[in-house]
């Protein structure tokens, strides 16, 4: 047996803990104990968990690729400054902290950031200033999303428009699929993904492989904008497939000189 330090941070608290606690007890790890906490970017998830060290990479998998999560973080308990911590007062990420020894004790204050992480985490308040714009003159959104680029930081650009897209990809399904029934992943790639997605850009399917055509968010030479697409699309998947959990790859750039973006989506 043994025993995780996992840190998770979502664009909302609601059910967070309910639908995470579910993947938790399906790997067969039980909850030892959590902490949620909320702030002006989203929601901060700490939990303790029990269970055998053969279920550890595919816990932490499922984890890692939950619809509900931006970022992930798992660390064997006790393994000093492996965790970041989700402190109110640290603007742009999580500082790491020592964790303290004992599992049934209460979770430890963060401490100061000994090490920064390798990227920010999404700018939660100018994605949400940015989503009514999306909405009111969707699809014609690339103005908006180059907008909401210009006006994060550098290291929480690619997170803040993976949140996006996901906050979209969410609304649209809400907005023009929601009626219909659940459905298996091929399906809804071929009923719901590529209409939704061919509504923003040229695109070519191959089963669950997607190529983007002359993306506007990815011109030869500049940022990759890939990560809205995937947002886009697990957002919009994960709301609409059974279970609801949708994972999007991303395999190339045409901002990296590929000829073409691609994605793979994937449970």
């Amino acid at each position: 047996m043994v025993e995780l330090e996992i840190q998770v941070f979502s664009d909302r608290r609601e059910g967070l803990l309910a639908e995470l606690g579910r993947v938790v007890a399906a790997n067969s790890f039980s909850l030892i104990r959590q902490r949620l906490t909320q702030d002006s970017r989203g929601a901060w998830l700490s939990m303790i968990v029990r269970g055998p060290m053969e279920q550890r990479l595919a816990l932490e998998e499922m984890l890692g690729t939950h619809s509900r999560v931006l970022s992930f973080e798992a660390a064997l308990f006790g393994e000093a400054g492996a965790i970041a911590a989700a402190p109110v007062s640290v603007p742009t990420q999580m500082a790491p902290r020592t964790l303290q020894p004992s599992p049934v004790e209460a979770m430890s204050p963060p401490a100061q950031p000994v090490a920064p992480l390798p990227a920010a985490m999404p700018d939660v308040s100018q994605v949400e200033h940015t989503l009514p714009k999306l909405a009111h003159d969707y699809p014609q959104i690339y103005p908006w999303l180059v907008a909401l680029e210009n006006s994060v930081a550098e290291p929480a650009r690619e997170s803040s428009l993976m949140l996006a897209g996901r906050r979209t990809g969410t609304w649209v399904y809400k907005r023009d699929y929601a009626l219909g029934a659940k459905l298996g992943l091929a399906d809804a790639i071929k009923r719901i993904g590529m209409p939704a997605l061919r509504a923003l850009a040229d695109i070519e399917q191959h089963g669950v492989h997607v190529h983007i055509l002359n993306s506007p968010l990815c011109a030869p030479g500049v940022h990759s904008g890939c990560k809205f697409y995937g947002g886009y699309l697990e957002g919009l998947l994960g709301a609409s497939v059974t279970p609801k959990k949708v994972f999007v790859r991303h395999l190339s750039c045409r901002s990296s000189g590929a000829a073409h973006c691609s994605l793979e989506i994937s449970h």
